[in-house]
C-alpha cells in the first residue's frame, strides 16, 4: 500500500498538489490506526509473558537500535514481506507512531487475524540515547522493555496491561516484593538511575537562595505520550499558570526536554524567557539531581514523575501517566477506570518487575532488574565516568 502512495506521490508534479497529497495519505494513515487501536482496546486480552514467546515473528521496521532477540532466543524473526506474515506466530509492533510501513503492517496483520502485542523501552534503558548515532551502539542500544498486548502504556484512551494489573484486587504486592521494590528505588535515588543515563549527575543552583522550588516538565512537541495520556498543548499552558498561581512564593523551575536542547524537536515551553519568578533551564542534567533539589514537581505524561514520587516529592499531573490515580499525586485529571490505592512500592514492583523484561548484553540472556541496574551503572562509568 505505501508503495501503491508513493508511486502516485511520484507522478504528481504540482507540488502543492503534492503536499495535499502526502497530507491526506498521512491522515488516513492516523485514523487507520487509531481504529485499530480502538478495535484491539475492546477485546479481552489476557496477561501474557513476553519470554514465553517462540516460533516466528515479524518486529515492524521503525524499531529502533535495541537487544530485543537477547530476551527471545526461542523467536526467529523473519523479514516484513507477505509471504512470511501468512503462517506468523507473533506480530510485534514498535510504539504507535502512525508511518506508513506501519500501517500497511496492522492491515495485513487484520487481513490474516493475527493479534499484534505492543514494545517499548523500559523504564532503565541504556547509557544514552537511540538518537545519538555518533556514540557506539553498545551505549545506546535498550537493555528493557516493556510489552502489551493491548495498547501500549502510556495510551491512558484504554486500559492496557500495565493498568489492568495495577487495577486488579487479586494481584497482591507481599511484604517481601514491596521490601524488594524499595531496595530498588533507594538503589535507584542513590546511584541517578533513570531512563538514559548520559546527563551529568550536579547540583543545580537555580533562581533565589532559600527560597521554596517548583519544577514545571517540558516534554517534547507531539509526543506519543501526550496526545494519547489526555493533554494538548492547552494543558501545558494550564500546567505552568497553575504552578505560578498555586505556589507565589516560590522559585517557578521550567525544565526543558533534552530533545529540545539538541534542536531535534520543539518543546510546549520554547521561547519562554526567565522573568519574575520564572527561571528556565536549559542545562543537560540527570532527572534525579533536578527533582532532589525541588520541592514540588508539576508534570504532563513524563516518567520524570514517577521518578520525582521515588524521590519523595509532591508530585501535580495534569495528563494520565501512568502512575496517576492511583492515590499517590495531585491530579487534575480523573480516570473512572482506576479505582484501586496503591502504594509507591507496589506502583513500582508491577510496573518496572513484572511489567518490564530486562536483558544483559554481556551474558547475552534475560535477567532481573538488580542485574540490569548493575550493567547500567557499570556501563555509564564506561561511557561517561560517573
Amino acid at each position: 500500500m505505501a508503495k501503491i502512495f508513493q508511486e502516485i506521490i511520484d507522478k504528481v508534479r504540482n507540488k502543492e498538489q503534492c503536499v495535499k497529497l502526502e497530507k491526506k495519505i498521512n491522515e488516513l494513515n492516523v485514523e487507520f490506526f487509531e481504529l485499530y487501536l480502538h478495535m484491539n482496546a475492546s477485546k479481552n486480552f489476557p496477561y501474557s509473558n513476553l519470554l514465553n514467546l517462540q516460533g516466528t515473528a515479524i518486529l515492524d521496521k521503525s524499531a529502533p537500535e535495541n537487544h530485543i532477540e537477547m530476551l527471545l532466543p526461542n523467536v526467529n524473526f523473519l523479514e516484513f514481506n507477505k509471504e512470511n506474515m501468512v503462517n506468523l506466530d507473533n506480530y510485534l509492533i514498535w510504539g504507535s507512531h502512525s508511518y506508513s510501513k506501519k500501517v500497511e503492517f496492522l492491515k495485513m496483520a487484520m487481513f490474516y487475524n493475527k493479534p499484534v502485542s505492543f514494545l517499548e523501552f523500559g523504564f532503565l534503558t541504556s547509557a544514552d540515547t537511540f538518537a545519538n548515532k555518533k556514540c557506539d551502539p553498545k551505549y545506546r542500544k535498550a537493555t528493557s522493555f516493556v510489552y502489551d498486548t493491548v495498547v501500549p502504556y502510556y495510551d491512558a484512551r484504554y486500559q492496557s496491561n500495565l493498568e489492568k494489573m495495577l487495577n486488579d484486587d487479586k494481584l497482591v504486592i507481599t511484604d517481601e516484593q514491596k521490601q524488594r521494590a524499595r531496595k530498588c528505588i533507594d538503589k535507584i535515588i542513590d546511584s541517578h538511575l533513570t531512563k538514559y543515563n548520559h546527563q551529568p549527575i550536579f547540583t543545580p543552583v537555580i533562581g533565589r537562595q532559600g527560597v521554596k522550588k517548583v519544577l514545571v516538565v517540558d516534554q517534547s512537541y507531539g509526543d506519543m505520550s501526550i496526545s494519547k495520556g489526555w493533554a494538548t498543548e492547552e494543558t501545558f499552558k494550564t500546567m505552568l499558570e497553575s504552578a505560578i498561581k498555586e505556589n507565589p512564593d516560590a522559585d517557578i523551575i521550567v525544565k526543558t526536554h533534552p530533545d529540545t536542547m539538541t534542536g531535534r524537536r520543539g518543546g510546549y515551553y520554547t521561547g519562554l524567557e526567565s522573568h519574575d519568578n520564572i527561571y528556565t533551564f536549559v542545562e543537560p542534567i540527570n532527572p534525579i539531581s533536578l527533582i532532589k533539589s525541588v520541592d514540588k514537581v508539576y508534570v504532563c505524561t513524563t516518567q520524570l514523575g514517577f521518578e520525582a514520587l521515588m524521590c519523595n516529592k509532591e508530585v501535580h499531573t495534569f495528563g494520565m501517566p501512568f502512575y496517576a490515580n492511583w492515590g499517590l499525586t495531585v491530579d487534575y485529571q480523573n480516570c473512572h477506570r482506576r479505582t484501586k490505592k496503591r502504594t509507591l512500592e507496589e506502583i513500582f514492583y508491577i510496573t518496572y518487575i513484572l511489567y518490564t523484561y530486562y536483558v544483559n548484553p554481556d551474558t547475552e540472556k534475560p535477567c532481573e532488574i538488580e542485574e540490569n541496574m548493575d550493567y547500567l551503572l557499570k556501563l555509564r562509568k564506561e561511557y561517561k565516568g560517573f
